[in-house]
């Protein structure tokens, strides 16, 4: 049997409540968020470039660092660029808005400074563990030292320009305007659950380095911060991994 009026607008109107509560841009921003970092995953990990671009640079020079480029390169352009641009010519933000902007730099570049030697001590009693001395450097190319090294450390700034980006530009301050200071928690979900195949405790971490790096983002009004203070820290895992394999 149909459904009586009554009950026909019951629905319509339970739908139409539940639709008011619904934030246009914040189900963007966390949907195409989502779907960026699966696209990433499948198709922008140096496991990708090996599979089907390899054997076209073999012989080319520094090709044994292609695989990290690659990676790299993709983590700028589907992590950053792509979702800045989704912010900012289809759901309509300005680049501030975004974090993109230098926001507070005399309190960003002070936190940086301090929060940095905070973290120095744990960097290098961390770096003792046998886990650590395995992992670090990520491509083993970049042990060779000189050029290589330099190259590489480069590429891998570039590589957190797009992973600070879309978790403390695109879904912080996204978000910031529905869920307010919320927004902190929710970025650092997916931000912790990236570092699962790492050791346990640098996973675990990520926990409170992503709620450190989300209020730092938000009280410097930029997202280039926490770029910064990420950057600086795994260039200085690669470092003493490299130091207590004796490589520097």
């Amino acid at each position: 049997m149909p459904a009586s009026p009554d009950k026909s607008g019951e629905r319509r109107h339970y739908w139409r409540q539940l639709a008011r509560g619904i934030s246009f841009d914040a189900a963007v921003i966390m949907l195409a968020a989502t779907v960026l970092i699966i696209i990433f995953h499948e198709n922008g990990s140096s496991l990708f470039f090996r599979r089907h671009f390899a054997p076209l640079v073999r012989n080319w020079p520094l090709h044994d660092l292609y695989p990290a480029i690659y990676w790299f390169g993709c983590s700028l352009l589907m992590l950053g660029l792509l979702p800045y641009l989704l912010g900012r010519w289809v759901l309509g933000f300005r680049p501030a808005e975004l974090g993109v902007g230098l926001g507070d730099w005399r309190f960003g570049l002070k936190a940086v400074a301090v929060l940095y030697l905070l973290f120095l001590p744990v960097l290098v009693a961390t770096s003792y563990l046998p886990q650590f001395q395995t992992k670090y450097p990520l491509f083993a190319a970049a042990t060779l030292g000189g050029g290589r090294l330099l190259v590489y450390e480069l590429a891998y700034a570039v590589y957190f320009l797009g992973w600070e980006f879309v978790f403390r530009g695109f879904l912080l301050f996204g978000l910031k305007p529905t869920l307010g200071l919320q927004a902190v928690f929710v970025q650092t979900i997916p931000f912790a659950i990236l570092h699962f195949g790492k050791a346990e405790v640098e996973t675990l971490a990520a926990v409170g380095a992503g709620v450190i790096l989300g209020f730092l983002a938000l009280r410097a009004r930029s997202f280039w911060y926490g770029w910064l203070l990420h950057s600086l820290i795994a260039v200085s895992n690669d470092l003493l991994a490299m130091w207590h394999k004796h490589l520097l």
